[in-house]
């Protein structure tokens, strides 16, 4: 299965808001699972973009390539 949601276990450790951000994520990609839409994969891609740019993304993120499967999986859904 495509990367179609954020795993259960957290890869960013200790950022308060990169940790809010994948907690957000985990809940849009499970609706969209429910409930595949355009719309919500746009704002899928919007908060991964979001995470990547972060300032501590670097810094926490433990897989960092796993954030940017997943944006390019994203970005194809929305094409």
């Amino acid at each position: 299965m495509p990367l179609t949601k954020v795993d259960s276990h957290s890869v960013i450790s200790d950022s308060s808001e990169l940790s809010q951000i994948e907690n957000w994520l985990s809940v849009l990609t499970h609706t969209y699972a429910a409930h595949p839409n355009e719309a919500l994969a746009k704002v899928i891609t919007y908060y991964l973009t979001r995470l990547i740019k972060h300032d501590d993304f670097t810094a926490f993120a433990n897989q960092p390539c796993q954030y940017f499967s997943m944006l390019k999986y994203w970005q194809q859904q929305i094409t």
